[in-house]
C-alpha cells in the first residue's frame, strides 16, 4: 500500500531506516520488514540506495508502525544503542572507529550527524575529562518528536560502548519537549584503562625527575644511584603496561578499520567488474557487424557480470507494431520455444505490459514485487509473467536519437537480494551502446551493397579507419583518421605505418617492432589492442584498435583493416588517478604522523621545561667551583639535546619552521663546515673529502638558519655513509631561474630559485627505494647505528615549510644529488644582536603568568623572581581574566594552547577589552600557528617557544617592558 504525504522538507537519509530494519531482523525477526515499508510507502530498493531522504512525515509513520507491532515504546532508544555496531550506518564506522578514545569520537558528532540528518545541528562542548556537553537545536520549521530524542540519547550511550565495553552515562536536564528552545544532553563515561595507566606513568615521570633532582644535592652518591635506579625501573614498567594496552586499542581499532576496508574494496570490486563490463560491451560492439551476433554477445557478457538470473533482448520490427524477442540468457527450452512464437503488440493503446510500456514511453520500468502489478497486466502479459516466474525485474528503453529501437530487460526468479539504483544506472548506460551499435549495424548493412555508401559510411564515421597491406604499409586512411594524426592522403597513402604514426619503441621502453611483425603475419592474434600513436606534431596519443583480416578470393591475407578510438583522456584520467591515490597514500601517512608527532612534541615540550629550565635556574645559584655544577651542566644539555629532537618532531608535523628571518646559504654551509658536527663527521669518515662550488654574489632567502642548517647536516652525513669505502661530497650553491616547470622529484614551478646541492659519488639509491626515501623511520641504516630515521622526513618537510621543492638524481653505483630549491627574497639581511648578560634583564615591575601546566608556571615564576621580578600565576584564560579585572599587571605571560577553556588567543582578545594598552607576550610549544600571528598582530610583543631557554625569556620580558606605552 502507498501513503499520499504533503510536500515537506527532506530531512532524515534512509541509513537510519536501514539501522531500524537490521535491529527488526535481529530482535523482532517476525515482523515483516516489507510490511513496514509499505506502511511508509517506501521500497526496498529505495532503502539501500543511500542518496535517498525522507519527510518527518514518514518519520512519524515509521515510528507509529514500530509502536504498535512491537509493543516497546523505548525502541528509538533501543535502536540508537545498536546503531554503533550497525552495518547500514557505515559513516558512524567510517569517522568513530578511527580513534582511540571516545572524546575524539564524540567531537566528531556534529560531522556525523550532518550526514544522515538536516533536521537539527548538534555542538559539542568538553566540560571535563570523559564528560562533555552536547546541545541539539532543531533548524527553523522543523519539528522533531521525543522518540527522535530518545533515538539520539540511544546513539550518545552507544558510541562509548565502542571503547570501553560499557554504555555512556548520558543526561538530558534540558529538552525541546518540555519547553526549552533546546535539547541539551550532558555526556559522560568511564575513562578507558589505558589512558588512566598513561597520565599515571606522566605523573610518576615528573615525579621521578623531580625527586632525582632533588636527590644530587641531599643524598649520597649511592643513596641518589638506588633512587635513580629504582624510579627508571617504576617509569620503565608503568611505560611498558601502557604501551601493551595502547597496542591492544590499537589492534581493536585497526580490525575495525579492516571492516571499513573490506567495504570499500567491495565496492572497488563493484566499480571493476562494471568497468570491465563497460569494456567489454565496447570490445563487441567495435567488431560486431551482425545484429543477432552482437545481441547474444551482449547478453554473454551481461550474464558474467550482472547480478541477474535473466536476461532479454526484445527490437521493433520495422512497421513499429511489434516487439520481437531476439537473444536472451537464463531461460530455459519451454520459455525460450514461447518467446519465439509470441509477439508483443504495439499498436494496442491498452496494453499495459511493462515491456511495451517502457518501449513506448522511453523510460525504464522498474519493479521490485511483481505481485503489485499482476492485476493491471494483459493477458499475454499475465502468461509471460507466469511462464518467467519473476519476482523483480527492470526494463530499459534502447533508444537511439529518441527514436525507440526496443528494450533490454533482466529479472530475478529466486534471488531475495533487493534491486538497487544503481543496478538501473548501469543498465540504463548499456542500453545506449547497444543502440548505437544497432544503429552503426544498420547503417553498414545497407551501404555495403555499394562502395561509394561504403565510403560515405567509413568517412562519416567518428572513428580512425585504416587498411594496412602485408607490409603494413597504409592503404586506406579516412578523413577522420587523416585530421586526427595530421597527414593529408597524399602524404600518408604507401607510407609504413611502424615508425610514422606507431612507435618503433613506446614511452614505457616496449620495443613495438616485435608485437607490430606478429601482429602482420598473425592478425587473428590481435583482434583487439591499445596502443600509443604519434601525431604528425610528435604528440602521442592513445588508440584503441577493432582488427580484422580481408582476404583474397584465394583466401590469402591481402589487407588488415584497422578502427580505431582515441582514448588518450581515458589513458590520462587513468594514469591521474593512479597518481592521485598514491599521493592521496602519501599524504595521509604524512598527516597521521605528523599528527602523533605534533601530540607528542607537544606534551614532551611541557615535560622537558623542567629538564632543561631547572638546571638552567640552579646553575644560577650554584658557584663556579661547585662539584655540583658539572652535573646540572650534563642535565642541562641532555634536556637541551631532547628538545632538538622534539623540534624534529615539529618539523615533521609542519609546525615547527618558522621563515621568517633573511639568510644567506653560503654563509650557513660555511658556518657548518666549522661546526663540531663537522668535526665529528670527518673522524667517523677519513676517506671521505669534500669539495665546495659557492656562487659568489649568491641572492637571499627566507627561512630559519637552524633548520636549514639541520638540513645540510643530514645531507651530508648520508652522503658520507654512503661512502662507506671514501669518495668526494660536492656542496653547491647557485642562482637559478625556472622559466618552466621542471618535472623531476618534484614539480618545480617557474620562479627565481638559490639550489644548494649535496652530491656524492657513493653507492646511490635503488628506484624501489627512492620513492619512499622522504617517509619518516624508512631507512636502509642498521637499527641503532645512526639518527632517529626521521633526517630525511625532515629534510622534506623543512624544504616544504620553507615553500622550496626537492629534486634527487641518483644511480645505482654511480652516486647522488640532491638539488633543494629555495625561493629568492628581496629582503636584505639584518644585523645580529649582542647577546647581554642575564643581568641586565632584571627588574621589578608586576608580571602574570598564564599557564595550564603548573610545572610551567612554577619554573616561570621561580625564574622571573631570582630576576627581581613580582609574579602572579593563573592556571586558565578565565582565571586570568578575573585577576585582571581587580588588578594590574605590568606583563601578562599568555600560554597560547590552553585546554579546557579559553586558548591564549581568545584571552588575549578579552584582555585587550578590559585594557587596550596591556602588554603581553606569548609562549606555546608550537612555533608560529596562525593563531599566534593573529595574537601578534592585536599586539603581543613577542614569541617565546617552550621549553623555556632562560636568556630568551628575560631578553623578551625586558624589552617589552621598555617599549613605550602602546
Amino acid at each position: 500500500m502507498s501513503h499520499d504525504v504533503q510536500e515537506s522538507p527532506l530531512l532524515y537519509n534512509v541509513r537510519i531506516i536501514k539501522t531500524y530494519m537490521e535491529y527488526l531482523e535481529k530482535y523482532y525477526p517476525d515482523i515483516s520488514v516489507d510490511e513496514a515499508l509499505d506502511y511508509i510507502g517506501m521500497t526496498r530498493y529505495q532503502i539501500e540506495d543511500t542518496g535517498v531522504w525522507y519527510t518527518q512525515e514518514i518519520s512519524d509513520r515509521f515510528h507509529e508502525f514500530l509502536n504498535k507491532k512491537t509493543g516497546n515504546y523505548q525502541i528509538a532508544r533501543d535502536a540508537g544503542r545498536y546503531v554503533a555496531s550497525s552495518r547500514a550506518y557505515k559513516v558512524m564506522r567510517e569517522y568513530i572507529h578511527g580513534f582511540i578514545g571516545p572524546e575524539k569520537a564524540y567531537n566528531l558528532l556534529p560531522k556525523i550527524h550532518a550526514k544522515v540528518s538536516r533536521g537539527c545541528s548538534l555542538t559539542v562542548q568538553k566540560q571535563d575529562r570523559c564528560r562533555l556537553e552536547v546541545i541539539a537545536k532543531p533548524f527553523p520549521g522543523v519539528r522533531e518528536k521525543a522518540y527522535q530524542c530518545e533515538n539520539r540519547i540511544g546513539q550518545f550511550e552507544a558510541i562509548a560502548g565502542g571503547f570501553t565495553g560499557l554504555y555512556a552515562q548520558v543526561d538530558h536536564p534540558e529538552c525541546i519537549h518540555r519547553g526549552n528552545k533546546h535539547c541539551r544532553y550532558i555526556i559522560s563515561w568511564k575513562e578507558p584503562l589505558f589512558l588512566r595507566i598513561r597520565r599515571y606513568r606522566n605523573l610518576s615521570l615528573l615525579s621521578s625527575m623531580l625527586l632525582c633532582l632533588i636527590g644530587v644535592i641531599f643524598m649520597t652518591w649511592t643513596v641518589w644511584v638506588k633512587l635513580f635506579v629504582f624510579c627508571v625501573l617504576l617509569v620503565a614498567g608503568i611505560s611498558v603496561l601502557t604501551w601493551l594496552l595502547e597496542n591492544r586499542e590499537f589492534k581493536k581499532q585497526i580490525e575495525e578499520q579492516s571492516l571499513s576496508a573490506e567495504m570499500l574494496i567491495n565496492e572497488s570490486n563493484a566499480r571493476f567488474n562494471d568497468a570491465t563490463l563497460a569494456r567489454e560491451l565496447g570490445q563487441a560492439i567495435s567488431r560486431s557487424l551482425d545484429i543477432d551476433n552482437l545481441l547474444k554477445t551482449v547478453m554473454h557478457i551481461l550474464k558474467s557480470r550482472l547480478d541477474f538470473e535473466r536476461g532479454s533482448v526484445f527490437l521493433a520490427n520495422e512497421q513499429m507494431t511489434r516487439l520481437i524477442y531476439k537473444a536472451g540468457y537464463g531461460i530455459n527450452q519451454e520459455q525460450e520455444a514461447y518467446l519465439r512464437n509470441v509477439q508483443l503488440h504495439l499498436d494496442k493503446p491498452g496494453s499495459k505490459g511493462p515491456i511495451v510500456v517502457s518501449f513506448k514511453e522511453r523510460k525504464p520500468f522498474f519493479i521490485d514485487n511483481s505481485d503489485s502489478i499482476y492485476s493491471e497486466l494483459s493477458q499475454r502479459s499475465k502468461e509471460l509473467l507466469h511462464l518467467s516466474k519473476s519476482n523483480s525485474f527492470i526494463c530499459v528503453p534502447i533508444v537511439f536519437k529518441d527514436e525507440p529501437l526496443g528494450v533490454l530487460a533482466v529479472d530475478r526468479e529466486k534471488s531475495t537480494v533487493p534491486l538497487k539504483q544503481k543496478d538501473l544506472d548501469l543498465l540504463m548506460v548499456i542500453a545506449p551502446q547497444i543502440a548505437i551499435s544497432i544503429n552503426n549495424i544498420r547503417m553498414f548493412e545497407k551501404m555495403q551493397s555499394s562502395e561509394e555508401k561504403y565510403r560515405v559510411l567509413v568517412e562519416s564515421a567518428n572513428s580512425i579507419i585504416m587498411r594496412l597491406d602485408t607490409q603494413g604499409r597504409i592503404t586506406f586512411l579516412n578523413k577522420y583518421g587523416q585530421e586526427f594524426y595530421g597527414y593529408s592522403e597524399k602524404e600518408i597513402l604507401g607510407k609504413n605505418a611502424l615508425g610514422l604514426i606507431l612507435p618503433n619503441i613506446d614511452s614505457s621502453g616496449k620495443d613495438f617492432s616485435a608485437i607490430f611483425s606478429d601482429f602482420l603475419a598473425h592478425p587473428e592474434r590481435h583482434e583487439n589492442f591499445e596502443n600509443e600513436n604519434i601525431r604528425r606534431n610528435r604528440e602521442k596519443v592513445w588508440v584503441s584498435w577493432s582488427n580484422k583480416a580481408i582476404c583474397d578470393r584465394d583466401g590469402s591475407l591481402a589487407e588488415i583493416l584497422c578502427v580505431g578510438n582515441d582514448i588518450t583522456e581515458r589513458k590520462k584520467a587513468e594514469q591521474e588517478k593512479k597518481s592521485l591515490e598514491l599521493q592521496l597514500v602519501r599524504s595521509q601517512k604524512m598527516e597521521a604522523i605528523g599528527t602523533l608527532a605534533g601530540g607528542v612534541a607537544h606534551d614532551l615540550n611541557n615535560i622537558l621545561s623542567g629538564i632543561v629550565s631547572y638546571p638552567e635556574i640552579l646553575l644560577m645559584e650554584v658557584q663556579d667551583d661547585s662539584p655540583m655544577r658539572k652535573s646540572l651542566e650534563v642535565i642541562k644539555r641532555s634536556g637541551e639535546k631532547a628538545a632538538a629532537i622534539v623540534q624534529d618532531l615539529l618539523t615533521l608535523a609542519r609546525r615547527g619552521v618558522s621563515v621568517s628571518n633573511v639568510v644567506n646559504l653560503n654563509s650557513i654551509i660555511e658556518e657548518y663546515f666549522k661546526s663540531p658536527e663537522y668535526s665529528k663527521l670527518v673522524q667517523y669518515h677519513p676517506l671521505v673529502t669534500f669539495d665546495f662550488h659557492l656562487e659568489d654574489e649568491l641572492s637571499n632567502v627566507l627561512g630559519s638558519s637552524v633548520h636549514l642548517s639541520k638540513t645540510l647536516m643530514n645531507l651530508v652525513s648520508n652522503a658520507a655513509e654512503a661512502m662507506p669505502k671514501g669518495g668526494t661530497i660536492t656542496v653547491s650553491t647557485k642562482n637559478k631561474s625556472v622559466e618552466q616547470a621542471i618535472n623531476g622529484y618534484d614539480v618545480i614551478g617557474k620562479g627565481e630559485y638559490v639550489v644548494m646541492s649535496v652530491a656524492d659519488s657513493g653507492i646511490g639509491i635503488s628506484p624501489e627505494d627512492v620513492k619512499r626515501i622522504f617517509e619518516p623511520f624508512y631507512s636502509k641504516k642498521e637499527m641503532g647505528r645512526s639518527g632517529t630515521g626521521l633526517g630525511m622526513a625532515v629534510i622534506w618537510s623543512t624544504v616544504k615549510d620553507h615553500q622550496g621543492y626537492i629534486d634527487v638524481k641518483t644511480e645505482v653505483g654511480s652516486g647522488t644529488q640532491f638539488d633543494l630549491y629555495f625561493p629568492v627574497t628581496g629582503m636584505e639581511m639584518k644585523a645580529q644582536d649582542l647577546k647581554q648578560p642575564i643581568q641586565a634583564y632584571k627588574g621589578t615591575e608586576k608580571i602574570l603568568v598564564v599557564d595550564d601546566v603548573a610545572e610551567q608556571r612554577e619554573i616561570a615564576k621561580e625564574f622571573l623572581g631570582k630576576l627581581g621580578y613580582q609574579v602572579d600565576v593563573a592556571c586558565s584564560g578565565e582565571e586570568a581574566l578575573a585577576y585582571l579585572k581587580d588588578r594590574k599587571a605590568d606583563l601578562v605571560l599568555l600560554d597560547m594552547i590552553m585546554d579546557p577553556g579559553m586558548d591564549g588567543l581568545a584571552t588575549y582578545e578579552k584582555i585587550l577589552e578590559m585594557n587596550e594598552r596591556q602588554k603581553a607576550i606569548i609562549v606555546s610549544g608550537f612555533s608560529e600557528s596562525d593563531r599566534v600571528k593573529q595574537a601578534l598582530s592585536l599586539g603581543a610583543g613577542a614569541y617565546v617557544k617552550k621549553p623555556y631557554v632562560l636568556h630568551d625569556i628575560a631578553r623578551s620580558v625586558r624589552e617589552e617592558l621598555d617599549k613605550g606605552l602602546r
